[in-house]
Parts: C-alpha cells; structure tokens; sequence
C-alpha cells in the first residue's frame, strides 16, 4: 500500500451511514466492478475475497478440473499453484527467464496432451512476453489465466494485464499497489467464463433477484463474496492507481538511469518497459558472490532482496505441493484422483534456470514519495560505494 486518507475514510462512513454491508442490497461492490473492468478495458468483472480466490475462481469459470494440468512458473506465491491444486489439477513448474517472469521457450517444452491452461505471472509488477505466451497458446488450444496479483494496471503493448488471455486475477490485498485491506478480482470479456465466474464465487447467486438471467445453468458454487466496506475502500484507491504507477515508474526511471554499474553487472528490462508498474527493479550479477555483495551496499539504502530468498514465493519451498498432501479425503485430493493418475509431475527435479537467475538478481523495492533530490542524493552515495565491488 503506497497511499491511503481521507478520501478512503469517507467512503467507509458511506456505507457504514447506510447500513448496509451485503453486496447484494448495496451498491459499492457493483461500482466496483463496472469500474474496475472499464480500467482494465473488459467487458465484465467479479469481486472476490482475495487473489487466492480470484484465481481459483477464474480456473473454475474455465472449466479445469481432474485430468488437467496448469503451467506455473517456479517464482511466484504460492498461492498461484494452490489455486490450481485446489480445483483438483494439477501444477506443474515452469522456469523463469532473466526477467524473473515465465520462460515461453521452456514453457512450450513442458505442454503435454493434459496440459489445459498456461498462468503467466507478472511479478513484481513486470510483464510477461505475453505475445509469445498467446502465439504458443493459439497453436496448442491452451487456455490462459493471467495473474495480476502483483501488477495492478500494468499493460503489455498498451494493452492492460489481465485484459490479455482469456481470463486475468488480481490482489488487493495490504501488500498491494492499491488495498481495500483484503479482496480481489476477476475479469473476462467472454460472457461464459463471466457468467461462471459470478456463480463460482457465490453459490447462492441462484436464488438472489439481483444476480438476474443468465445464458449458463446455475451450478453450485462456492462463497467468496465481496463486501461493501471493502469496496467502497478500493474504489477510492484505484482513483489513485495510475498517478502511483506514474510516480513509481518515474523514480524506478531515475535509479536506471543514475546507478552506474560496475562491469560483471546489468540491469535487466522488463518485456515491456512502459506497462512494467515499476515497483522494482533488477540487477543481476554473473556470479553469486557478487550478486551478494551488491545485495549488501545496496540493502543499506533501499529494501532489496534475491528472490531466492524469498520463501513463499520460490517453488522449492512449496512444501505441500512438492511433498503431494493435497489434502487428508482422497475423493478431494487432487494427487490422489484417479483422473491424474497418468500427470507425471516434476517436482523433485529442480529448475535450474530458475534458481541461477533467482540466486544471481538483486531486486530493489522502488522507494515511493521520495523527491528527486533524495533520491539523486542516495544514487550519488550508491555509486560511490558500487564503485569498490
């Protein structure tokens, strides 16, 4: 979360003054949707309880299921491989190229016959090569869900992520560009995966007036309503989105442009500069010793990591997954269903392109609301001290 005020506490003194907290009988998670959906350029949005939920949420709208499998990329949360866990198929890992986003070259080497959905993910706020992802994707019959949990109004060919492949998630959680504390997002602009969408994410939409006719069957679905409290707080904050992307993207801007770095070392281009949400930025190193040392100098003035150290976000330490306990009920256990019975998974191989580029990157936080003079000011002492490496 970069901003939040007044604005925010108005718009829960709106709804708390009228009383009502159910989407259905207010009207702050409707807006929502209609304005969310306008910002991303689809024809139809959900609201939903968070970004976990939105991705299963989209995956059930697209009907996977047992006998599928899903492409994942080995950096992301863990959340993006639960979710396809969770509608009882199964994940298999993807490595990562330099940008730190799915590799479409290996990406096209691990699609097998049962292979039924692609989830790029555009982490850390950077796009994917999506253009590749949807040529290999055409040429395959694979469905693609976008996971936009941490790239809110990112785009890639000026068009914004999520709107891209079939379906797109987004977070709205603390840790995002933009909050309402918790939440998420689906969005489509195919009227059947919109229509499914809303009745996965609440199974009582059936015998809700609002909900009105739809052209598919009701099914039973589940429960991750929207609430009006959260909305109304994110729809004041994606008033701010695209000023805080400008601003992020501007100081990301002055830190390529200013940092000099020493031979061994290179910043590393998103796959599309002018969409990445600029919410970091990346420096690689040709050896891990240095990428070390450079994690050091740089760590004392700005919030940086290697992403290999990043936990929850790195498949190796997919513990559950890795270690198959999908859950204590085989007829829900996705390693246990006799549909995937045949999905070979790669879990005990390690994704070495992965964990080279993770191991060798230094990822720095793009510091926000710092003015221009700061900001020279600690690339000056940055460069001084990169310098000695």
């Amino acid at each position: 979360m970069y901003e939040i005020g007044k604005k925010e506490l108005n718009a829960v003194e709106r709804v708390l003054t009228k009383g009502e907290f159910f989407r259905y009988g207010g009207t702050e998670t409707v807006k929502f949707e209609e304005e969310w959906a306008a910002l991303i350029g689809v024809k139809s949005a959900v609201a939903v309880t968070s970004g976990t939920a939105a991705l299963i949420t989209c995956l059930k709208a697209m009907g996977i299921g047992p006998g599928d499998s899903v492409l994942v990329p080995g950096y992301t949360f863990i959340a993006t491989a639960l979710a396809v866990t969770a509608v009882g198929a199964i994940p298999i890992y993807t490595e990562v190229d330099e940008t730190l986003t799915i590799c479409p070259i290996d990406m096209k080497h691990k699609i097998e016959k049962h292979t039924a959905c692609i989830i790029p993910v555009h982490m850390q706020g950077m796009p994917c090569n999506m253009r590749a992802i949807r040529k290999i994707a055409k040429a395959k019959n694979i469905l693609i869900l976008e996971d936009c949990c941490q790239a809110l109004g990112g785009s890639y060919g000026k068009k914004r992520l999520g709107s891209i492949g079939d379906m797109g998630a987004y977070s709205f959680n603390q840790y995002k560009i933009v909050t309402g504390g918790e939440g998420g997002a689906c969005v489509t602009s195919k009227k059947i995966y919109g229509e499914r969408a809303y009745m996965a994410h609440d199974g009582s939409c059936s015998v809700w007036p609002e909900t009105g006719k739809m052209s598919e069957a009701f099914f039973c679905g589940g429960n991750f309503r929207f609430n009006e409290i959260n909305a109304a707080i994110t729809r004041e904050q994606i008033k701010r989105l695209d000023r805080i992307l400008a601003a992020l993207q501007q100081t990301r801007a002055t830190f390529l442009t200013g940092i000099n770095l020493p031979t061994g070392f290179k910043f590393i281009n998103s796959n599309d500069e002018k969409g990445n949400c600029g919410v970091c930025f990346l420096i690689q190193a040709e050896n891990v010793d240095d990428a070390k040392r450079l994690e050091a100098i740089m760590g004392k003035h700005l919030t940086v990591q290697r992403p290999i150290n990043s936990g929850r976000h790195v498949y190796s330490a997919w513990g559950v997954i890795n270690g198959k306990v999908g859950g204590h009920n085989p007829a829900w256990d996705c390693f246990r269903h006799p549909k995937n019975r045949k999905i070979k998974t790669n879990y005990r191989r390690p994704l070495r392109q992965t964990d080279d580029y993770l191991k060798r990157t230094v990822l720095c936080n793009t510091p926000y609301g710092w003015n221009k003079r700061n900001t020279r000011k600690i690339i000056e002492i940055i460069n001084r001290q990169i310098a000695k490496v």
